[in-house]
């Protein structure tokens, strides 16, 4: 699939969890939540996983009544016998 969209793996690295939230590092650091899992103990372990970014996203909608995302497995459940 070549549609021009970036591929964002599960677990995303600061600066790729920073661009996949649409944020600069910097401001992502200050104002994100979510803590990261650590692989291994450097720095360059820690992964940021994006269902925890997409929940804290989430979140952040004002908009009231905007139904959430639901997940791929509730898609296929739910067209069962349909």
């Amino acid at each position: 699939m070549t549609d021009g969209l970036p591929y964002w793996p599960a677990a995303l690295r600061q600066d790729q969890a920073a661009a996949y939230c649409g944020l600069s590092v910097d401001t992502f650091v200050e104002i994100c939540p979510v803590k990261p899992i650590e692989f291994t103990p450097s720095s360059r372990g820690r992964r940021y996983l994006r269902v925890r970014l997409d929940a804290w996203l989430d979140g952040l909608d004002p908009n009231p009544g905007v139904p959430r995302r639901r997940k791929f497995g509730g898609m296929i459940v739910g067209q069962i016998g349909s």
